[in-house]
């Protein structure tokens, strides 16, 4: 094969969560420095072009905040590869082009308008021709504390099958990446502040367990803990109202409550209109109302900005769900 150089390779920063969103773009027509770039982001793999001689090139945008990751990926050319097992959640979008993967001897293909998750844990075979990709990465132990919270096992969750459970599962899933997409777009990226990325850590995670087969769909049910005091569904509301501005999980929540997960989730139901993420979301609303009555837009501050600052992403949505709870839109009561 004849090497080229590459075309071009640029890189930019922007505020983000752990002090920058980190963005790169490569565009390179050498399969061995796709090979370097590609074994830095994932994982080690042996490349090899199916047509040697073919016009071959690789173009990637990548941005990653904090433990959240988006490629887009394209490659022109057919390329053929095996790779490590994986570690963390890898999911894929094809949105042109095919991709085949074979894991244990099977062989599943994917093209354009499929979803899949990378199998984990095991050496993949991979090809792909023309491929256009859209990628998320992010640990599974985030995925393994959602799984935690449906009475699994921590240590013993795993993904199965890498194809959704359905058409509409996988639909789902399409619109969740393109929200999550458009949590890393725009000069301001929602994505940057803090409560944001949590959010979307806990959407990601919460809905690859809904979308690809894993152990909690197979996990039998076991039942809830008894009678839980409504002293202990105070201390989780005191603690969320003393910490609504900061990152929190429902783990968070449960340990500040002296319960464990499932003990939280069944107080609330007992003794809360709500659950636990919604009373959550109802601080944040309420911080998010005292900041925009507090605000002045000729000191530049703006209803999107005070949104972020309290994990509202999607500037609609929040006009929404304020205008329910108030009776007014967000607006109004900033230029008050």
């Amino acid at each position: 094969m004849t090497r080229h150089p590459s075309l071009r390779v640029r890189g930019s920063e922007g505020l983000a969560v752990d002090g920058a969103i980190r963005r790169a773009e490569v565009r390179t027509t050498d399969i061995a420095e796709t090979h370097e770039i590609l074994a830095r982001t994932y994982v080690d793999h042996r490349p090899r072009l199916d047509r040697p001689g073919a016009d071959f090139l690789f173009h990637s945008r990548t941005a990653t905040a904090g433990v959240l990751g988006l490629d887009r990926l394209r490659y022109r050319g057919a390329v053929a590869a095996t790779a490590d097992p994986f570690d963390s959640i890898v999911t894929s979008v094809v949105c042109d082009g095919w991709y085949r993967v074979e894991e244990g001897g099977a062989h599943r293909p994917f093209a354009a308008g499929d979803a899949f998750l990378v199998p984990l844990g095991t050496p993949l075979s991979v090809a792909w021709h023309h491929i256009d990709l859209q990628n998320v990465r992010f640990p599974l132990e985030a995925a393994a504390r959602t799984a935690a919270r449906l009475g699994a096992a921590t240590a013993d969750f795993r993904f199965g099958a890498p194809e959704p459970v359905s058409p509409r599962m996988r639909r789902h899933w399409i619109a969740t990446v393109r929200y999550v997409t458009a949590s890393f777009s725009g000069p301001e990226p929602a994505v940057a502040h803090p409560l944001v990325h949590a959010a979307i850590l806990d959407l990601l995670a919460a809905t690859a367990v809904a979308v690809f087969p894993n152990t909690t769909m197979t996990t039998d049910y076991t039942a809830g803990p008894g009678r839980v005091p409504p002293a202990a569904v105070r201390r989780a509301m005191a603690y969320i109202d003393a910490h609504a501005g900061e990152p929190l999980t429902v783990e968070d929540i449960a340990a500040a409550a002296h319960l464990s997960v499932r003990g939280l989730q069944a107080a609330f139901a007992r003794h809360g209109d709500t659950t636990p993420t919604g009373y959550l979301r109802r601080a944040r609303l309420h911080g998010a109302h005292r900041d925009l009555a507090d605000g002045d837009p000729a000191r530049g501050d703006t209803v999107a900005a005070i949104a972020r600052r309290w994990g509202f992403a999607a500037p609609g949505r929040f006009a929404v769900e304020y205008r329910k709870a108030f009776g007014r839109s967000p607006g109004h009561t900033l230029r008050a």
